[in-house]
């Protein structure tokens, strides 16, 4: 008497059905075939495709999502998995798989312009861009809707028409255009704020009293220096950009952070005096601890290429304190020449540079400031909307079925 069919018979069997376009039959022949290698993720993707193609979406996103539980790297999986859903009615869940799969490989989204990919994976990518960039541009306008209903003002809402149409550069559902040239922030664009290369000092009530610790910071970071305290390379050696071939991993530019994503580092304690210096500063802060907080040494003979930052509802402030000759920074089309306890203020949405030519290092240390035209209640705004994208992102869950 002779046992069950081997898996791959039954496969060959089903493949021959999907490829003349009886996905019914296919889909019971995969199904066969689960039953006895149940492990298997490509088995459960076959499935998957067969039933889509049946138009069986629930089923279909049955079966991705248990090809995906078996191979939870695999951003191909999310890729069909968050087709399905979005096909299905289900945007939310289709966005948190698409997100998911566009963490793991930003193919997810860019497979769309490579055109000597399969046409089923560039359709597949163009809904997963769409998908997202819909689903974050609502997420942002809701969330500065929600804080101005909160805070139940008059007028709020005229107050915060700014932060409700600043743009998530990567997310953001309609083309848009940079305003000022040399200006591209990368993450988080506000089209109204007025674009300027430095800030005028006037405008930095708290620059003065910062620069008088300037001798007590210097301290602090030589005897943390002396003691032991590590430099890092400031671009880390996984950075994919070619911009940074040459500084990846590279001590040549390196940094002492104290506060980083708006957490204290392991030298913070070692810091009183500096922390102290900084406490009426204009400082960007999260739950109270400053965002960034750190010493930037630049090596001689090291430059820095043109860049841009990230956003451009805030400042990056220097406080030069070991300053060589021939050490400079160029913003837009303004150059700068650090000078040690005289604080510069930047905003490095704007391409930016800088060069050590001397023959010792230069240090800076560096924290982020709010951009002198916004209100606070905008302050207040952007952070709200900052926070419940975080939130979205970390609460986010693989669907169960």
């Amino acid at each position: 008497m002779s046992g069950p069919a081997p898996v791959e018979s039954i496969l060959a069997e089903a493949s021959q059905a999907f490829a003349r376009q009886r996905y019914e039959e296919a889909a019971a022949g995969y199904e066969r075939c689960i039953a006895l290698a149940p492990r298997q993720p490509a088995l459960h993707f076959n499935l998957g495709t067969a039933l889509e193609k049946a138009g069986d979406l629930g089923r279909a996103v049955g079966a991705y999502l248990a090809a995906w539980r078996l191979n939870p790297k695999d951003a191909r999986l999310a890729l069909f998995a968050g087709a399905a859903l979005e096909a299905a009615g289900r945007r939310e869940d289709a966005a948190t798989l698409f997100s998911i799969g566009d963490d793991l490989d930003p193919a997810v989204r860019l497979a769309k312009d490579r055109p000597g990919l399969d046409p089923e994976i560039r359709r597949r990518s163009a809904t997963a861009d769409r998908v997202m960039r819909e689903h974050f541009t609502r997420l942002h306008e809701r969330a500065v809707d929600d804080f101005a209903r909160g805070v139940a003002q008059p007028g709020s809402p005229p107050a915060l028409a700014r932060v409700r149409a600043a743009i998530w550069v990567q997310t953001h559902d309609r083309p848009f255009t940079y305003r000022t040239p040399a200006q591209k922030p990368s993450l988080f664009y506000m089209p109204d704020l007025p674009a300027r290369e430095f800030t005028p000092r006037q405008e930095l009530s708290w620059a003065g009293d910062v620069e008088s610790h300037t001798a007590a910071i210097r301290d602090e970071y030589l005897a943390a220096v002396a003691g032991g305290a590590q430099h890092a390379p400031y671009v880390e050696a996984g950075a994919r950009s070619p911009l940074w071939r040459e500084l990846r991993g590279n001590p040549d530019w390196s940094a002492l952070h104290l506060y980083k994503l708006a957490e204290a580092t392991a030298l913070a304690k070692q810091f009183p005096k500096t922390l102290a210096a900084l406490a009426a500063a204009d400082v960007v802060r999260i739950a109270g601890k400053p965002m960034e907080l750190f010493f930037s040494r630049l090596k001689p003979g090291t430059h820095i290429p043109p860049h841009y930052g990230i956003a451009n509802n805030r400042i990056t402030v220097h406080l030069p304190l070991i300053v060589p000759c021939d050490c400079e920074i160029r913003v837009g089309g303004n150059r700068h020449r650090w000078r040690e306890g005289e604080l510069v203020a930047f905003d490095d949405s704007f391409e930016h540079e800088a060069w050590n030519r001397a023959a010792s290092d230069r240090v800076v240390l560096i924290f982020e400031a709010h951009h002198t035209d916004l209100a606070p209640l905008e302050r207040a705004a952007i952070q709200h909307a900052i926070d419940a994208r975080g939130r979205w992102l970390r609460e986010r869950r693989v669907p169960e079925r």
